[in-house]
């Protein structure tokens, strides 16, 4: 029996799923890179056909960093920078090239990651029981498109001490909207499906409400946000994780001076067991099917990290409670909690 209250608090233990490591824009061609998620050392590399591949990141020869020198792409494979030894984006060593044949110790000793590249992301699968990847996230079609509007992802990472299950709590938490969003919660819904939890809101900012400033900002968001509250619009958002670290949020807003959609992508990847990246990313249009005015697509993005930003200042320094005190207002937390341990349990 466990001494942890949830097996998604034991350490060394990280969520079976997608994660995302990457956008598409980061990795040309014949690029690597180096990562470290799930506490391992690993490389990520883009073939000379374009496919992204994630592999384990030291040699099983003598242990050397595949992407030692700036690593060395040969056609889709990498190769080792100490002896050449080579690797397809499964794992297999293919070449040796100072060796007559590859002994068959070597042929599936590097562990190549299962991935996906769409809507401009690379994710790769973690399962510690080595399981076949589901196939649950959901294209979303106005990316890459370069249609009506859409462009590229926008997008803000940071490294913070944090675990998931800090981040994952805010898809059913209405209580913190006019405290760290200086808005009013119009309306809040959860939905809960075998691996997706949705929240469906309508939040409006007013000057009543409280909200947390980031540092560093290039704007003045305690304006912007009283300003909105004078002038409100009317928005709706629907937000959803598939899996138990990638949210996908859609938004409409009509009647705050710019009438715009917007697609936002929300992930958290573990690192090791005390720290997380977090990275939230955006692309916006028109209402109309048109461009937005480009002033107001990169203020927009500005403004969308910055949201992101409040709730990552209170992440960074809170603790997490097993068993919380709860009031009748909080929302589904512990519904969440059990939803979340899915992930962290054996199939």
């Amino acid at each position: 029996m466990s001494d942890y209250r949830y097996a998604f608090l034991e350490p060394g233990r990280y969520a079976r799923g997608w994660h995302i490591v990457a956008f598409s824009s980061e990795l040309a061609a014949g690029a690597v890179q180096r990562l470290h998620y799930f506490g391992l050392d690993l490389v990520l590399f883009r073939g000379e056909s374009g496919t992204a591949a994630v592999l384990d990141a030291h040699c099983p020869h003598l242990g050397a960093h595949l992407a030692s020198d700036g690593g060395r792409i040969i056609g889709d494979t990498l190769a080792c920078p100490f002896h050449g030894w080579t690797f397809a984006a499964d794992g297999e060593c293919v070449d040796i090239p100072y060796a007559t044949r590859i002994p068959e110790r070597a042929r599936h000793a590097l562990r190549g990651w299962p991935v996906v590249e769409e809507n401009g992301f690379i994710a790769l699968w973690y399962d510690p029981e080595n399981g076949a990847p589901e196939d649950y996230l959901p294209r979303i079609a106005e990316w890459g498109t370069g249609e009506q509007g859409w462009g590229d992802w926008q997008f803000h990472r940071s490294r913070i001490r944090a675990q998931p299950c800090d981040v994952i709590e805010n898809i059913v938490d209405i209580a913190h909207f006019p405290h760290v969003h200086g808005g009013e919660v119009l309306a809040f819904e959860n939905r809960f499906s075998e691996r997706t939890v949705t929240q469906i809101s309508k939040v409006q900012q007013t000057a009543a409400a409280r909200s947390v400033i980031p540092p560093g900002l290039p704007f003045d968001m305690e304006a912007m946000r009283l300003q909105s509250a004078a002038n409100p619009s009317d928005a709706w958002g629907d937000a959803t994780y598939h899996g138990p670290s990638i949210m996908y949020y859609y938004t409409e807003s009509r009647g705050g001076g710019v009438d715009y959609r917007s697609w936002w992508v929300n992930y958290h990847t573990p690192v090791d067991e005390t720290h997380v990246d977090l990275c939230s990313a955006v692309i916006v249009s028109g209402l109309d099917g048109e461009p937005v005015p480009k002033e107001f697509a990169d203020q927009y993005a500005i403004g969308a990290h910055a949201a992101f930003g409040q709730d990552v200042e209170i992440w960074k320094d809170k603790v997490y409670r097993p068993d919380p005190v709860l009031c009748d207002g909080d929302g589904p937390i512990n519904k969440l909690r059990r939803w979340y341990e899915q992930f962290y349990l054996p199939r």
